[in-house]
């Protein structure tokens, strides 16, 4: 097939016969190598016609003509042809293409062989644009290589100064976590020697309470006891517990309010009750008797390890029906804690001062304050106390479920529900009935887990 090729002829003999060809070539001619200023198009093909009657062909006027046409604003340069004589030398020929040259064709033109030659330059001229492409795509790379290295760089600089800053920080962390196990430490230390002098400042008031106001010496402990022993049973918190532990060997600092003269006269009236009447208190000693819990709680608040204790100390005297001092608090608006501690200190009262009395006895003095001095839920683990620790081998209790109940059994404490609600009395002989009326409460309002029963 042939070439379709665009021909610009440098010359003064124009060879027409190119154009009138069929397929005609597209072919423009001009007289001089200057006049392709002018020309926008690039053309396939330049044939230069430098020498129409010269026999001798200089080489050096045809790298002028070369330069001159190079001079060009073309990106990419057309083949140049240049036309001889048939005769013309070999070397001749040579020197030409040397000047810049890159054919030579002979004079007549002859198509054929100007198409053949045109085809290895446009084939040169491909080579030499996808050549150009591949330069500019590879310098564009390394144009981002060196941006992406230069970037690189500059990350690699900002990641050696956060290392840095980074190894900075951990030497900072390691030294303050160091400084925060040694505060610890130190805190902790602080903390159980806080602990250990709260502890003997409680002894200290212990011991003061003992000489001074404790009939029955060691009356603070025993009230403790029984008060940590419901504590644990009802489910008291750890803190709880410390602080039930603290008010019961406390709960009477506020007696110390009292003149000396009753004080003194209180504790020898109970240590020789035969020999010394006993007088009658002042009007300040009644007073004071009725709200000491109210003034040994503030004195205690101003000991920070106390506090928990002097907020329980403060309700000791709250009834649950309403009638107690210094707020006339019901029921469940007086603390737990409180409701427990008046609790034991009842039971441990009523014991010192019926030393005679047996459990049964205890617990029957006991019952008329079940409801109005004391929370029911609370006086029901009372009386399982003092049948569980003062029975003695004379009056033995074992515990049976409700399903082990059976008639003729006796009642060893008095039987609550869970919410309080008295079931039966302590000392009661279950007949059919009673049983009956047992079951069908623990249907709705179960009762405690455990019953006790005289052996």
């Amino acid at each position: 097939m042939a070439l379709r090729l665009s021909i610009l002829y440098v010359g003064s003999r124009c060879p027409q016969e190119l154009a009138s060809a069929d397929p005609p070539l597209l072919l423009a001619c001009v007289n001089t190598p200057d006049a392709i200023k002018s020309r926008k198009q690039r053309p396939d093909i330049v044939l230069m016609d430098p020498f129409v009657h010269d026999a001798d062909l200089d080489p050096e006027k045809v790298r002028s003509w070369v330069d001159a046409f190079c001079a060009h604003h073309f990106k990419f340069s057309p083949a140049i042809f240049v036309i001889v004589p048939e005769d013309t030398r070999k070397s001749v020929r040579l020197s030409l293409m040397a000047s810049g040259a890159d054919q030579v064709v002979d004079w007549p033109l002859d198509r054929r062989e100007i198409e053949i030659k045109a085809k290895g330059a446009i084939d040169k001229l491909h080579l030499e644009q996808t050549l150009f492409f591949k330069t500019g795509s590879l310098e564009k790379s390394f144009g981002y290589l060196d941006r992406f290295k230069s970037e690189l760089k500059d990350v690699k600089d900002e990641l050696l100064e956060d290392k840095s800053n980074l190894n900075t920080a951990l030497k900072q962390i390691n030294q303050m976590s160091e400084e925060r196990r040694r505060l610890k430490q130190s805190l902790l230390d602080i903390k159980k020697r806080m602990a250990a002098d709260m502890e003997g400042f409680g002894h200290i008031l212990y011991a003061l309470l003992r000489q001074r106001v404790e009939l029955n010496r060691g009356h603070g402990e025993r009230v403790g006891k029984i008060a940590c022993f419901i504590a644990t049973k009802m489910g008291l918190s750890r803190k709880q517990f410390e602080d039930l532990s603290k008010a019961g060997m406390l709960h009477e600092i506020g007696l110390l309010f009292l003149s000396k003269d009753y004080i003194c006269k209180k504790v020898s009236d109970g240590e020789d009750a035969d020999q010394s009447p006993v007088s009658s208190p002042t009007i300040y000693d009644q007073a004071m008797i009725v709200q000491f819990p109210v003034k040994g709680a503030e004195l205690l608040s101003h000991c920070r390890g106390f506090k928990g204790a002097a907020s329980i100390i403060r309700c000791l005297n709250e009834n649950v029906d309403g009638t107690g001092y210094p707020d006339g608090l019901k029921r469940h608006h007086i603390p737990l804690a409180s409701r427990i501690l008046a609790a034991a200190d009842e039971l441990e009262t009523l014991r010192e001062n019926n030393l005679s009395f047996g459990i049964q006895d205890l617990l029957s003095e006991l019952e008329p304050k079940i409801g109005s001095r004391l929370d029911p839920k609370v006086a029901g683990w009372l009386e399982k106390y003092a049948v569980l620790h003062w029975s003695g081998d004379a009056f033995k209790v074992r515990g049976v479920g409700v399903e082990q109940l059976k008639p003729g059994m006796i009642l060893s404490a008095t039987l609550f529900t869970q919410s309080g609600t008295k079931l039966l009395p302590a000392g009661q002989t279950l007949t059919r009935q009673a049983i009956d009326k047992i079951i069908q409460y623990h249907r709705a309002y179960p009762v405690d887990e455990t019953v006790y029963i005289k052996v």
